[in-house]
């Protein structure tokens, strides 16, 4: 007689289940998700070293451009060799847990909601809440002000990995000072202001260790905020070059809700971009425009996660007061850092401008 039977971390298994949802909010429903993967040419590259062995700790390189002019004709090759120039970025290895606890059956029994399906799909949304907005917060290099977020304003690191600010050459001020201090509240985000990124970002170039593309086309990644968003949208030129250059149509990105392109910058809005008051008391957002190895993701090994439920966020149920009560927790072991070439970022640039407030 044949038997169906469900064995553990098959499909159909409850836990199995909710790991699987839970990877599929943090892992795949990040805002960086799309930009994510374990090429060097990802905006966010992703490391999985530490998957499969122990450790807390990992080093990314990343690299600076040949200078040599080489050699002409029959010259001689051998022994002009020109060395790589690369830098070993380290990021650390921290665990971040969070759990829900029923209070009990008489609980379960009042609620016309399935209270533990619940408790899945909360974790899962704060699972990716807690990556989209780390992941903003450290490629910013500052927490900033937003509020009622995941992590407090008091945040300065995870894991080990600490803020790192932005460098002078890696940033631009809106502003006719191009200053913190110089910023007024009139300087809001606009698309010149997009026109003077993309040339400080071509001109790095000449630092040797230039910014790339994310894709084939030479397209960069451009991260507002919803503040900047709404003001570029009051700027005519950048408004009458969504309507006649980009697809016309149900597709246009004014009726599709997207950003659209300006130049080669993919645009797209971060409701989690980061806030705060310059120098001069004017409100202020952070803008980035990513190229490849902007940042990294560090995976550890989560031991006792199903590989079909992602394998990096474990997913627990416990049973407490003679079973009267039951808990459930995730649980992973993750790295986030804004990668540096010798304490200058390497494929990060800030652009900084006042906004409206909404």
């Amino acid at each position: 007689m044949a038997e169906t039977i469900v064995a553990n971390s098959a499909s159909l298994n409850p836990i199995y289940v909710q790991e699987k949802v839970i990877s599929q909010y943090a892992e795949r429903q990040n805002f960086f998700a799309s930009y994510m993967g374990e090429s060097p040419t990802s905006a966010i590259q992703v490391v999985s070293d530490l998957a499969n062995r122990p450790g807390d700790t990992v080093k990314v390189h990343v690299f600076s451009k040949l200078n040599s002019q080489g050699v002409d004709n029959d010259a001689t090759l051998e022994g002009n060799e020109e060395s790589l120039g690369y830098y070993a970025d380290t990021l650390y290895l921290g665990q971040k847990r969070n759990a829900v606890r029923i209070a009990g059956r008489m609980t379960e029994q009042r609620s016309a909601i399935d209270l533990r399906k619940q408790a899945g799909y909360a974790l899962g949304v704060w699972a990716k809440d807690f990556v989209s907005e780390l992941m903003t917060i450290m490629l910013a290099g500052r927490r900033g002000t937003r509020t009622l977020t995941v992590l407090p304003t008091s945040f300065t690191g995870f894991g080990g990995n600490s803020l790192r600010a932005p460098d002078a050459t890696h940033e631009l001020w809106a502003g006719s000072q191009a200053s913190q201090a110089g910023l007024t509240a009139s300087d809001k985000m606009t698309a010149s202001l997009l026109d003077k990124a993309i040339v400080k970002v071509q001109l790095l170039i000449n630092s040797g260790i230039p910014m790339r593309p994310i894709d084939p086309q030479g397209r960069f990644l451009c991260v507002i905020t919803p503040e900047q968003a709404y003001d570029l949208f009051q700027d005519a030129d950048f408004v009458a070059a969504q309507q006649f250059a980009a697809d016309r149509g149900k597709d246009n990105p004014l009726f599709t809700g997207a950003l659209g392109t300006w130049k080669n910058l993919i645009l797209v809005t971060n409701p989690a971009g980061v806030l705060f008051t310059s120098s001069g008391n004017v409100p202020v957002a952070q803008a980035q425009i990513l190229g490849a190895q902007a940042g990294a993701w560090v995976k550890g090994k989560e031991t006792g996660a199903s590989a079909g439920g992602g394998g990096s966020w474990r997913y627990t149920e416990k049973e407490f007061d003679f079973d009267n009560q039951v808990g459930f927790a995730v649980a992973s072991l993750l790295g986030v850092q804004k990668l540096q070439f010798n304490g200058k970022d390497h494929g990060a640039f800030s652009v900084y401008s006042s906004y409206t407030a909404i």
